[in-house]
């Protein structure tokens, strides 16, 4: 029932939008401000905007930490039909899905719209809700199928490199835990030195959601659909969802929040760590960080 009421508001919420369309957008809150390109993926590519960060809620963008753009700005979302499957966003504001984005704020709650999307059979519709005076950011995703006939190995993948210690204390390494698979999924990057993290977390309420991290940095949906956990350094983090067979008409509808955070405590991230110590970890990231695209 949770997941059919998010794609009705998803649904209702495009219709009445519809004519606000238009390019990439950036979203400004207490706490958090964030882009998202006109294909829908995180990052406005105009203003150079990611996933920025202010813990004391005073909206000092200047000063914040970015989670995305430092090195390669990376953050993406992935369908699969068939076997085959297009990205957008991934390190460029790529859009095959040829979609639009518009936005309008009611009050505190802020609404980005991306619609008129298509791939292989799929029409592909978004929603980020996001309330200004929170440090959550969440998406509702709406697939249908409109091909006439009946779709197979349909696979949603959402991800991004999070990179929040890089701007003030030069390493692009992050702690990674996959905490949950299946209906609780999610996955969280801890900056080493900041304390900051984001977690990705399935709310939809579906069984065959994996969150993982990964390496190489794959935006292969069908990749993702493994739960790979390549633990601490310069990873991704990941949620994917198998919708396997979608019969003509039939839709899919799945949300995940963003989340945003000032803990751990520094102290706290080296028991997290368990066996890496300090001379192993330092020594490993500065490896690390010398061969880090930038």
């Amino acid at each position: 029932m949770k997941t059919m009421l998010r794609g009705a508001v998803c649904t209702a919420v495009l219709l009445v939008c519809a004519a606000s369309a238009r390019a990439d957008i950036t979203v400004t809150g207490k706490y958090i401000q964030f882009g998202v390109n006109d294909g829908g993926s995180l990052i406005d590519f105009n203003t150079f905007t990611g996933l920025r960060f202010d813990p004391t809620g005073g909206g000092h963008w200047d000063q914040s930490i970015d989670f995305l753009t430092p090195g390669t700005p990376f953050a993406f979302y992935s369908i699969g039909v068939g076997g085959s499957f297009a990205v957008a966003g991934g390190g460029s504001p790529n859009n095959p899905f040829t979609s639009v984005t518009g936005g309008y704020t009611n009050g505190m709650e802020s609404f980005t719209i991306t619609s008129g999307g298509h791939y292989n059979g799929l029409d592909i519709s978004q929603v980020i809700t996001f309330r200004t005076d929170s440090r959550v950011i969440h998406s509702d995703v709406l697939l249908t199928n409109s091909s006439g006939g009946d779709l197979n190995n349909v696979v949603y993948a959402v991800g991004l490199d999070p990179d929040q210690d890089y701007n003030r204390y030069g390493t692009y390494d992050t702690y990674n835990f996959v905490h949950n698979q299946g209906y609780n999924a999610s996955v969280l990057a801890i900056g080493p030195v900041s304390g900051y993290s984001v977690t990705l977390t399935n709310t939809s309420g579906r069984e065959s959601a994996v969150a993982s991290v990964r390496r190489d940095w794959s935006i292969n949906p069908y990749t993702l659909s493994n739960a790979v956990d390549d633990g601490h350094g310069d990873n991704t983090i990941n949620l994917d969802y198998w919708l396997g067979y979608m019969p003509a008409g039939r839709q899919a509808s799945l949300s995940y929040d963003y989340t945003l955070a000032p803990v751990p405590e520094p102290a706290t991230h080296w028991m997290l760590t368990g066996g890496l110590g300090l001379l192993g970890w330092t020594v490993w990231r500065r490896r690390a960080g010398a061969s880090r695209q930038e």
